[in-house]
């Protein structure tokens, strides 16, 4: 990464204690002393599972009452979070915590970012050790600059109901799932991927891109690999998936659109996490009897990668409380198992031990079990390579899906990728070292 000034960072990207004691209280799992009567401010998203906000709320007010520390949880939209972070960035001031959340920006804050390696060799230790997804987010130039909270799946959600009455086969195959839009949406039952600058938009193309056999950027993260066969039979894919079996109202959708969808009763089926699901719990019984979760479906190439949204705590250099931000993540992970339930099974943990079968919740119902076969096919932002600075303005700038849209509304597969590859270089040149 060129090292940028907090000014050059701005105008450049555009996105808006002691060692020995420190040990030795994590290890007695104590807070200590010193942190009493002080404040420690935490920057969030509003989770889409609002159980869990009232759930966190509830935990970080008990384990500030506990050890005499006043939390405040900030919430703004996760859209938002990148400007906010960025202008505390600029300001060398704002709060002590700060959430990542689909957009990882780990790799281009990490110069101002506490190193929190000891957090997570105890917290491996404790658990069994990281699931290797969780070097992504949260790994830069071999140190941990942030603490992987969880990530979040977005499997198939689908009506068997409807495909039963078609007589159609469960979409374990991208191929059989455009067999079924196309089938259904005569029937009144289009299936929805959002074709917009989302966040699910930028997972749901790359999950599809990859199980294709398409790759981002090498094992480097360096080079750039998108311009393939691969990514062009991707795209062909999307195009005959959008005029067999869409709407043009997916150009439009944001990030909460497909749930709605879901819970109208319309969709023959969504690509989106477990959300969706519970909100169609909530709103239409009916529906959510009749929906079913699949693994990722297949590509051409018979791959399954599923690209999740990753989730991970940073601690500012500037931060006034440090040592209550450390205390406070460390009691969190020891209590993952409450927060998967207060989600309602939609946390999924980075944590080894996190996989011992029943997991919480998922591990319970005969239709969300398939869940915990994830993570296997599970990867991030710039697969097969890390989580990069450059990825990561890749994605703020919805470059992927914008390459699918122009795909969709009808230019060339060639056309697109050119023109896709023009971007990434574009933005990668910005982070070449000298």
């Amino acid at each position: 990464m060129s090292n940028l000034s907090r000014r050059d960072f701005v105008r450049k990207t555009g996105l808006g204690m002691a060692t020995a004691s420190l040990a030795t209280m994590l290890a007695s799992r104590q807070a200590p002393a010193q942190i009493k009567g002080t404040s420690l401010r935490i920057l969030q998203w509003s989770h889409f599972v609002p159980a869990y906000d009232v759930w966190f709320d509830k935990f970080t007010k008990e384990w500030g009452d506990k050890n005499g520390v006043r939390v405040r949880v900030d919430r703004i939209p996760h859209l938002e979070l990148p400007a906010r972070i960025a202008a505390e960035f600029a300001a060398g001031a704002g709060h002590d915590m700060i959430y990542f959340v689909g957009t990882i920006l780990t790799g281009l804050y990490y110069r101002a970012l506490v190193d929190v390696g000891d957090l997570a060799d105890q917290i491996g230790k404790r658990w069994g050790g990281w699931i290797p997804a969780a070097a992504s987010p949260s790994i830069v130039e071999g140190k941990w600059h942030a603490i992987p909270d969880f990530y979040i799946l977005l499997p198939m959600l689908w009506r068997k109901d409807l495909f039963d009455k078609q007589g159609l086969k469960p979409p374990d195959t991208w191929e059989l799932a455009r067999v079924a839009a196309r089938t259904l949406k005569p029937k009144g039952h289009p299936c929805g991927i959002q074709f917009s600058h989302c966040n699910d938009a930028n997972l749901n193309w790359r999950s599809v891109m990859f199980s294709f056999g398409a790759q981002e950027a090498d094992a480097s993260g360096q080079n750039i690999l998108l311009d393939s066969k691969e990514t062009r039979e991707a795209l062909r894919f999307a195009k005959a998936l959008f005029d067999e079996g869409m709407t043009p109202e997916v150009f439009s959708w944001d990030d909460a659109s497909d749930n709605r969808y879901l819970a109208s009763g319309v969709a023959s089926w969504i690509h989106d996490a477990i959300s969706a699901y519970r909100t169609t719990e909530d709103t239409n019984p009916a529906v959510f009897e009749n929906t079913s979760i699949g693994l990722e479906p297949q590509g051409a190439g018979g791959k399954r990668v599923s690209v999740a949204n990753a989730n991970a705590y940073a601690i500012w250099k500037f931060s006034k409380n440090p040592q209550a931000a450390k205390e406070l993540l460390i009691h969190l992970a020891d209590n993952w198992k409450e927060a998967m339930t207060a989600s309602r099974g939609y946390n999924m943990p980075f944590i080894r031990d996190g996989y011992k079968k029943p997991m919480p919740v998922i591990g319970t119902d005969p239709k969300m079990q398939i869940l915990q076969d994830f993570p296997n096919v599970v990867a991030f932002f710039g697969h097969p390579g890390p989580f990069t600075p450059a990825v990561q303005e890749v994605v703020a700038t919805f470059v992927v899906p914008d390459m699918f849209t122009r795909a969709a509304r009808g230019q060339s597969a060639d056309e697109a990728v050119k023109w896709a590859v023009g971007e990434y270089r574009r933005i990668y040149a910005k982070y070449q070292r000298g």
